[in-house]
Formats: C-alpha cells, structure tokens, sequence
C-alpha cells in the first residue's frame, strides 16, 4: 500500500492511471449491478400477475365447488396448483428462506393443500354439506393470504428498483467525483506547472537564465522543473563564466592591438630612419607603460665594446647591474635570480653580432607570462633591426663615399690633372726660354697663349666638374633632372639641337640607378657637346624587349677615334664603370652615317627580382 501511495505521489502518469481505472472499475460494477438487479426482478412482475390470478381462480373454484360440478372444480383446482408450482420455480425459494414472502408462499401452499382443496374437493363431490356462506368466507379468509403474498411480491419489486436507483445513483456520484478528481488532478499537476514550464522555457529561449521554477513535486514535472532549474544554473554560471573568459579576451585582444600598433609605429619609424637616444628613451618608456612592466633596462654597446655606450633605465631598474661585466650581460638570456630579484634578460643580437641586452626586472617570486616575453623579444628584436639598419646606413653611405671620391678621383686624374700636367709642362718651356741669354719673344707669346687657353680650359672643366658633383635628383625624378640638364646644355650651346626621349614612366628605379643613368647621360651628352663638333644631338631613354632598358646618345659629328688611347678619353672608362655597376653592357662605336652612337643596355632590379621568382616558382612547380 505504501508503494502505492508512493507511486501516486511521484507519478503523474500512475495517478491519472488510477483514476481513470476507479472511473471505469465504477462504470463497469455499475452496469454489472444493474444487470444482476434487473435479472434478479425479471419474474417478479409474473409472480405477482400470477398471486393476483389466484384470487380470482379462488373465488371461481368456490362458485363451481357450490353448484356440484365436479369436473370444472377439478380443472380449476389442478390450474391453482400448476400456478403455485410455477411461481415456486420462477421466485426459486429455498426451504430454509426465512424471507416474508418466503414463508407466505409456503403458508399459501400449504393452505391450499391441506385445507382449501379437500374442502373444494369433498364440497363438489358432495360429501361435505357446507353453506355456501361459510365456503366463501373460508375462500375469503384464503385470498387475503394471497393478497399478503402479491403484496410481498409488490415490495420485493419495489425494493429491487429502489436498489436500482441507488446503485445507478452512487455510481453517477462516484464517477462524477472521480471525473472531478481527474479534472483537478490534470489542472493542479498538469496544467498549471506546464504553464510555469512553457514561461519558463520562453524566458529561456529570451536568454533569461537566472529564473527559477517554483515546482517542488516528486511527479515527472516536477523533477523536469528541478532538471530546468539546474540546467539553468549550469547555464547561467557557464553564460557568466564566458562573459568573464570574453572580456578577458577583449581585454588581451585590446591590449595585443595596442602592442601591434606600437610595434608598427615602431617599425614605421625605424624604417623611416635612425632614431636617436631622446626617441629610443621615449619609444622605451612607451613601451614600458603598455606592456605594464615597470622596471626595464636599455643598454646599448657596440660590437667590440664592453660597456654600454647608453643606458636608458625605465622604473626603479635593474638593482643587480653594477656596469662592471656587462659583456657576460648582454650575452645571457632568459630568467635568473639575482639580489632576490627576477631578471630576464633579451640580448640584442644580429648576424652573430652583439649590440647591448633588454633587462627587465621583476620582483622576487613573480615571473613572466609568455605573452609578456613574447612582446619583450619582439621589442628586442626591433631595436636590434633599428641598430642593424643604421649601421648598414651607415655602410652603405661609406660605400657610397668611397665609391664617388674614386670617381671624383678619376674625375680629376682625366680632366684636370692633365689640364694642370700641360700648363706645367708649358711653364717649365717658359722658365728655358727665360733662362737662356736671347729671349724669343714669339716663343713666349706663344706659350703664354698656350697657357691661357689652357687655364680657361681648366677654369671651363672645373665649372662643369662642380656642376656634374652638385647634381641630386630632387622632386620630379630622373626625367625632370635630364630635361634641366639639357635645358642648361642648350642655354650654353644654342647652336646645337639637342632631342630628349625618355619614355620609362612605367619602369620603377632604385635611387642608385637613377643616379648612375643621369651620371652616364650627362657623362655622354657633354662629350658629344664638347668633343663631336656637330650640330644636333639625340638623347633616347627607352625599353627594349623583355624588362631591358636601353639609353642611347647618339650625335652628327666627326665621330669617335678608332685608337684605344682616344677611345679611354673623355670619360670613358668612368661610364665603363658605372654600366658595370648597373650590370649592363655599354657600347661605344662610329656611326655609319657619321657620328658617334653611345648605347647603354640593362635589366632594373625590379626586373631581375621578378625573373627570380619565376625560376624559383618554376623549379618548385618542376
């Protein structure tokens, strides 16, 4: 029974189970009892049909028995006691029925047998002499039995569908109440909690995660109310829990954007040029404020040096830095524990070459994340790249300088210092003719002559050699310095006509072969001005087939020398030099027509670069 009651309480399914089962074990013992009672009445209306056609038989039998027929008095007798014999079998009266209408049955049988029969019979055969009178209060006294008995068979009747009406009765209360109780079972612990369940998932469903159902059962909805309960604190805990883990991550992804920005910033600048020790400090300083790493050092050394040339200090600074062996410092990595402080430290190190050490400074116990170190090493790297790409700068400039003092130097050798080699040739004919006892005054007029022409011819190489070292190409680029240069040979040579195609607009140049072009185009155009006797002159910058550049100075006058000591005048082997810089070929010849043709042919960089790639794409693809 207790597991029963169990059951009810913790099962909605079992509770409505049970109740519909109570409403059709109702419905079915309603219609058994009502079969059972009106089975039980279906020969009462005969046996009351049949007491009540006794009396009437009765009083029959007595006028027949009075008048001496025999024969009618016998027929009536043996139907009297066929009727008692038949209601006998349909009431189905035990002998031990102590029922009313059980013994009055009995009572009127008997009586019938023992006493009203031989009286009809002996009073019809004539041997009784009894007054008609008496026989009929006799029969009278008989019929009232019977009527007791019909009146019996009438309450039993009575009492059979009074029973009925009962049971119909109790049945259409009790399933109404049990309906009832259906109705109130599904409304209390159906509908209303799928109600706050259908609420509560639509909360759901808006992402409210913090409600809670007020369900306290042991029934299925119940325990789907404490699931969606838990579920929603799970939820709810994993919906915070995540809202915490992206804030932390925009957090980072803010703080990485901030230090990507920095690191461009950074390298924008480096790329732009050197910095100097101001700008180093404050780039150190931002970067301290950034990452939140308050205590960092910048020591800055030259390869061979060993102690730091600068050292920016951000914070309180590393404590353990005593300067006194700072070559074993530059060269460490990663953490140590020095004086109970946390020293990481970031050598600035390129090509196998050392140029100071990033120290950052923790206190004791504390260590830093990877990210963190990560950012240090980068920061590292960047100023290591800055002090790589100003030592290259700085290189190459050297390079560069040596490279224009040997051309200035050949400059010189090829124009000037055989201008000075014949005027000093010329005075020491002067200081001869000086020294001997007869001056001939025509010999020194005309060496005096010789030597003006050759100062002005020096005065007039030293003019164009300043012009050719003061040359840059500013704004505008390589075509607008070649039209100035130009514009300047005709305003001092207007008799001569000379033509400029340039036709590379779509051809990017390094500033190293925009100079070397302009030096061996001027280098060509002045010997053509100076040395050609002609009248016109044609400058051509174009492309060739392919990625080649081709530069031709071609001019209408006498034409070069066929003998290689004139061939290595005017410049020649310095224009020889620079095609060779520009990995070009350069060729110097006579023109058919007359004249002399300059031409210059090469790949640009660019070019070369691209050509590169697809050999190396095409060995890859192979």
């Amino acid at each position: 029974m207790g597991n029963v009651l169990n059951r009810i309480r913790q099962s909605i399914v079992f509770r409505i189970g049970v109740l519909m089962l109570l409403t059709i074990v109702v419905a079915i013992g309603s219609m058994v009892a009502s079969y059972v009672i009106s089975d039980a009445a279906e020969n009462d209306a005969a046996a009351v049909n049949l007491s009540g056609s006794l009396r009437a038989m009765t009083y029959k039998s007595v006028a027949t028995a009075s008048s001496g027929d025999q024969r009618a008095t016998q027929d009536l007798a043996e139907q009297i006691s066929a009727r008692l014999d038949h209601i006998a079998t349909i009431s189905e009266f035990s002998p031990a029925d102590q029922q009313p209408e059980a013994q009055n049955f009995r009572e009127v049988r008997q009586e019938w047998r023992q006493h009203i029969l031989p009286l009809l019979a002996s009073v019809a055969n004539g041997e009784s002499r009894i007054s008609e009178g008496k026989l009929l209060n006799t029969a009278e006294s008989f019929v009232d039995r019977v009527d007791t008995l019909v009146l019996d068979y009438q309450h039993t009747a009575e009492h059979k569908v009074e029973l009925l009406r009962l049971v119909q009765l109790c049945s259409l209360f009790a399933t109404v109440i049990l309906v009832y109780f259906s109705l109130f079972s599904l409304s209390r612990s159906v509908e209303q909690p799928l109600r706050k369940l259908i609420a509560s998932c639509r909360d759901i469903a808006r992402g409210n995660f913090r409600q809670k159902l007020d369900l306290h059962g042991e029934d299925e909805l119940g325990l789907l109310a404490q699931t969606i309960n838990r579920m929603c604190e799970v939820i709810d805990g994993t919906h915070r829990e995540l809202e915490t883990r992206v804030r932390d991550k925009t957090a980072q992804l803010h703080k990485s954007h901030e230090v990507l920005n920095f690191q461009y910033r950074l390298a924008r600048r480096i790329s732009e040029g050197p910095l100097n020790g101001l700008e180093m400090d404050q780039w150190l300083a931002e970067f301290s404020e950034l990452t939140e790493l308050h205590d960092l050092d910048l020591c800055l050394m030259t390869p061979e040096g060993m102690t730091p040339y600068q050292h920016l200090i951000h914070g309180a600074g590393n404590n353990a830095c005593q300067e006194s062996n700072c070559n074993s410092c530059a060269h460490a990595s990663g953490p140590r524990e020095v004086a109970g402080q946390q020293i990481y430290r970031f050598p600035l190190e390129a090509d196998k070459r050392n140029y100071g050490v990033l120290v950052c400074t923790l206190p004791q116990g504390q260590l830093l994340q990877r990210e963190q170190q990560l950012r240090l090493s980068a920061f590292a790297d960047a100023v290591t790249t800055a002090i790589t790409l100003k030592e290259r700068s700085e290189q190459d400039r050297r390079v560069a300088l040596m490279d224009e003092r040997g051309i200035i130097a050949r400059e010189l050798h090829d124009s000037l210092a055989q201008s000075l080699s014949y005027l000093k040739i010329q005075v020491a004919r002067l200081a001869r003719c000086n020294r001997g006892d007869a001056l001939d005054r025509d010999q020194v007029a005309e060496i005096t002559s010789e030597l003006k022409q050759g100062l002005n011819a020096s005065y007039r190489q030293l003019r164009e050699l300043l012009t050719t070292f003061r040359l840059q190409i500013a704004e505008g680029g390589l075509r607008a310095i070649l039209e100035k240069s130009v514009f300047q040979h005709r305003e001092q040579h207007p008799e001569i006509t000379i033509d400029l195609v340039y036709d590379l607009e779509e051809i990017p140049l390094t500033p190293n072969e925009e100079i070397h072009l302009l030096q061996l185009v001027r280098e060509a155009s002045q010997n053509a001005v100076y040395h050609s006797w002609g009248d016109h002159i044609s400058i051509r910058l174009t492309q060739g087939e392919g990625q080649e550049i081709r530069v031709s100075i071609c001019d209408n006058g006498v034409g070069i020398s066929e003998s290689p000591e004139k061939r290595n005048h005017f410049g020649m082997s310095i224009m020889q030099e620079r095609a060779s810089n520009l990995r070009g070929g350069l060729d110097i010849r006579r023109c058919e027509s007359g004249g002399t043709e300059v031409s210059f042919v090469f790949v640009p960089e660019y070019a070369r670069e691209r050509q590169l790639l697809w050999n190396n794409a095409a060995g890859s693809g192979g």
